[in-house]
C-alpha cells in the first residue's frame, strides 16, 4: 500500500496553519533592580573615558566651630574631596543568521515572522538577562561587574578595595554599608521589622538613604504573609511594568530572580548607577559573511559597570 508523508496529512498540506506573529519570551527572569535603576534615570549613559567615576565628599571642614569675639578664625586648607574609580566592564555575545533559513524566510507569504529582527530581539533578551545577573554579582570574577552583592557588602569593614578606597582603613568607615542584624520572619512580626527599621534608621542621613528593598521570592512571600492584617496594594510605575511589589515605610519592596537566598538588600537608587559607554550600549556590529559556514553573524556588546558614590546609604540584611 503506498504511504505518503505522514507528517502531512490532506488536510495539512491543504490548508495553511494559523500562526501567530508573536514569540513569547520564556527566558527572562524577574530582573526588578535592573528595570528600577532604568526607571529612576540611573542608567548613565557617558560619552567616553578610561574608568567610571563617582566625586565622593568625604570630610568635614573642621574649620566650622564656635569662636569668641576676637579668636582667630582656622583657614585649614581643606582636602575634602575624592573620587571612586570603577572598571569598565564587557558584557557580549553573537548574532548568528543561517543563510539558508533567511532564503527560507524570505517571500511575502511564507515569512510569518522576520528572522532576523527575531533573532536580534532574542539576543536583546539574553543580554538584559546577563545584565539581570551581572548586578547581582559578588564581584570577585575579574571580568564580571561590580555587582550589588559587592557595592553592598556582607562583611564591609573586611573588603580592601571597592572603587579604588580601601574600607578597611581606620576613618574609612564612611565607605561602608550598613549591615543589620540576622532576623527571622518566623519571630513575631514587631521583631523582624524592628530590625528592618533599625537597619533604614542606620542607612539614613538626613534626606539621604534607601529608595528600594529588595530581596528574595522566598523572604518577600515571608513578608507578605506578617502583613495579611494590614496589607496594601498600590499601584505604581513597578505595577505598570508588571512587578509585583509591596511596600515597607515608603519604599517598594521587590523580589529579583537573582538577590542570593537568605539576603535583603535596602538600596539607595539615588546613588546606584548603571553606568555605561554611549559607544557600547547595546551596540550590534555590521553582519559579517561566516568564512567557512553559510552564515552570517554580528556581535552584540556593552561596556558598562554597577557604581555607587555612597555606601553608607545602603543597607545589607541577613535572615536566617
Amino acid at each position: 500500500m503506498p504511504t505518503g508523508n505522514t507528517s502531512y496529512t490532506k488536510l495539512i498540506t491543504t490548508t495553511l496553519q494559523n500562526l501567530p506573529a508573536e514569540v513569547f519570551d520564556a527566558v527572562s527572569t524577574n530582573n526588578a533592580l535592573l528595570y528600577m535603576l532604568q526607571k529612576r534615570g540611573n542608567l548613565k549613559i557617558m560619552s567616553g573615558g578610561r574608568i567610571f567615576t563617582h566625586p565622593i565628599y568625604y570630610k568635614q571642614n573642621t574649620s566650622f566651630t564656635s569662636y569668641a569675639k576676637l579668636d582667630t578664625i582656622a583657614t585649614p586648607l581643606m582636602d575634602d574631596i575624592t573620587r571612586a574609580e570603577y572598571p569598565i566592564k564587557i558584557v557580549a555575545g553573537s548574532i548568528v543568521i543561517s543563510l539558508l533559513e533567511e532564503a527560507m524566510n524570505s517571500g511575502q507569504r511564507e515569512k510569518l515572522i522576520d528572522l532576523v529582527e527575531e533573532t536580534i530581539m532574542r539576543a536583546r533578551i539574553s543580554m538584559s538577562e546577563v545584565l539581570g545577573d551581572q548586578v547581582f554579582n559578588s564581584g570577585t570574577a575579574a571580568n564580571d561587574m561590580d555587582g550589588l552583592p559587592f557595592l553592598v557588602n556582607s562583611s564591609p569593614s573586611t573588603q580592601t578595595d571597592v572603587g579604588g578606597i580601601n574600607p578597611s582603613t581606620s576613618g574609612n568607615d564612611y565607605w561602608r554599608n550598613q549591615i543589620g542584624t540576622t532576623a527571622d520572619f518566623s519571630n513575631s512580626a514587631a521583631t523582624s521589622f524592628g530590625k528592618m527599621s533599625a537597619l533604614v534608621a542606620s542607612c539614613t542621613f538626613g534626606r539621604q538613604g534607601p529608595r528600594l528593598v529588595v530581596t528574595t521570592k522566598t523572604l518577600y512571600s515571608e513578608y507578605e504573609a506578617l502583613l495579611t492584617s494590614n496589607i496594601r496594594y498600590v499601584t505604581t510605575e513597578l505595577s505598570d511594568a508588571g512587578f509585583l511589589h509591596l511596600a515597607y515605610q515608603t519604599m517598594p519592596v521587590v523580589f529579583d530572580d537573582n538577590c542570593p537566598a537568605n539576603e535583603m538588600y535596602f538600596v539607595d537608587t539615588d546613588n546606584l548607577w548603571l553606568q555605561v559607554l554611549a559607544r557600547g550600549n547595546m551596540e550590534i556590529t555590521e553582519m559579517q559573511p561566516s568564512h567557512d559556514q553559510l552564515l552570517r553573524v554580528a556581535l552584540m556588546y556593552l561596556f558598562g559597570n554597577l557604581t555607587t558614590g555612597s555606601r553608607r546609604t545602603n543597607g545589607y540584611q541577613p535572615w536566617s
